[in-house]
């Protein structure tokens, strides 16, 4: 199947002497990207082998591309990429990817392959420029294609590759150059503007049909695609325990927004490495203006809280269990149950609306100051007291009351119930959804 990663493949395997195969990931990837950081060996590797798709950030600056820059995205080839490949091998790579699109079956005989020169599958020939091809052909597979081929990417290309050295050539079509196809589409009533048009409406139902894919795939775990957004916005280049969110960070801009939609997932507009940041200052000042415990307990949120993603896929049920029992005991209570138990944010929950009453008040203690003592904070591991701390937040988020004056009265928080989630990471952004639903759309 061919892919972005057979083009990187057919380049790394013809490049000049100590060119790394990241250096050539990367400087590809800058065509389109100019703020493209560097790429990791490791990175580098899983493209050209074809089991990783892009970054997100990647399909994001494709997306605002338009045909207008076709033209310097090719001359970009021409001075940054093609001076990578061995000039005596520089044929080859031509050949061995005609030879690859040629024998593709997934793609059609009329399908423009070559976006930059305009020409179809069953018209390529060994006469186009080879850095307007590289450009075109990048350009359609990053756009058509997906990279996760199971690691065969390379393989593939190293085959062919073979093949066009022993002397096989790709089977020569019509001769088409830029001016007849420009010719031919005029006669036929085509402008640039239909051309564009076509392939914003190909972009449209590939978008529409890579969403419903995710979805369906997902189904089970739909709950999850509200952390999804918030695991992009936070670390989108993170490597996670559960798959979901790294398919999500993979897809392109317009097919993560067509997800939420299908989802009914609000989009979040929020930026920056600790977009979060701000909504936990505003926490701390709840946690002071509702007194849930000692200020010198304060710091602790700040301090330990973001270390809990470093957790990555370790299970946090142990925390999220019913195991604290009431202080207050009301007869309604009673007649539910005769072993009620509260989780941190039922603790959180009875403090807050019991802590103005005469009849109670006596019986409670600032929540914070309980946890700590009762669990022992001070000398617990760092997992366990971050876990708890985003523990405490959700809780505190839920249960101190929404302003009178807040727009939706009715606002209930999305993501996954607190006692369903599994790992740290799926804690870590839970919580940090819950402090954006609590003081960005609350408040």
């Amino acid at each position: 199947m061919f892919c972005i990663g057979c083009i990187i493949s057919a380049v790394v395997e013809c490049k000049n002497e100590g060119t790394k195969q990241a250096k050539i990931v990367e400087t590809i990837f800058r065509s389109i990207d100019k703020g493209c950081e560097e790429v990791s060996n490791e990175a580098a590797s899983n493209i050209a082998r074809g089991s990783k798709n892009p970054s997100g950030y990647l399909m994001d600056a494709l997306g605002n591309l338009s045909v207008d820059d076709y033209k310097t995205i090719a001359e970009y080839f021409r001075n940054q990429v093609v001076v990578l490949i061995k000039e005596n091998e520089r044929n080859n790579v031509r050949d061995t990817l005609i030879l690859m699109i040629q024998e593709t079956q997934e793609i059609a005989d009329e399908t423009v392959v070559d976006v930059v020169n305009g020409i179809c599958k069953a018209d390529l020939s060994d006469e186009v420029d080879l850095s307007s091809f590289l450009a075109g052909i990048f350009l359609y597979a990053l756009k058509n294609t997906k990279n996760n081929i199971g690691g065969s990417a390379k393989k593939l290309t190293m085959e062919y590759l073979e093949r066009v050295k022993k002397g096989e050539k790709p089977v020569k079509g019509k001769k088409v150059f830029k001016e007849e196809i420009k010719d031919s589409k005029q006669e036929l009533g085509y402008s640039r503007f239909d051309y564009q048009s076509r392939e914003t409406d190909q972009l449209k139902e590939r978008t529409e049909q890579e969403a419903l894919s995710f979805c369906r795939k997902y189904a089970e775990e739909k709950e999850y695609i509200a952390l999804c957004q918030v695991a992009f916005i936070t670390n989108p280049a993170r490597v996670h325990h559960r798959d979901i969110y790294n398919e999500f960070c993979e897809q392109t801009n317009s097919t993560r927004n067509r997800i939420l939609e299908i989802s009914e997932v609000d989009k979040m507009k929020v930026s920056g490495e600790r977009w979060w940041d701000k909504y936990l200052d505003m926490f701390k000042m709840d946690y002071v203006n509702y007194g849930l415990g000692s200020e010198s307990y304060q710091y602790s949120f700040s301090q330990y809280f973001p270390g809990l993603l470093e957790y990555g896929g370790r299970h946090v049920s142990d925390f999220t269990r019913r195991f604290l029992v009431p202080k207050i005991i009301t007869p309604t209570m009673k007649n539910f149950s005769q072993n009620y138990e509260f989780d941190v944010a039922g603790l959180i929950d009875e403090y807050v609306y019991y802590r103005d009453d005469e009849k109670y008040s006596n019986l409670l203690e600032p929540p914070m100051d309980f946890l700590w003592r009762e669990l022992d904070f001070g000398r617990c591991s760092k997992f366990m007291i971050t876990s708890f701390l985003a523990l405490f937040i959700i809780g505190t988020c839920q249960g101190i009351p929404i302003p009178k004056d807040a727009g939706n009265k009715s606002f209930a928080f999305s993501g996954v119930c607190v006692s369903e989630l599994e790992t740290a990471e799926d804690l870590f952004y839970q919580t940090l959804l819950t402090l954006y639903e609590k003081y960005e759309v609350c408040e």
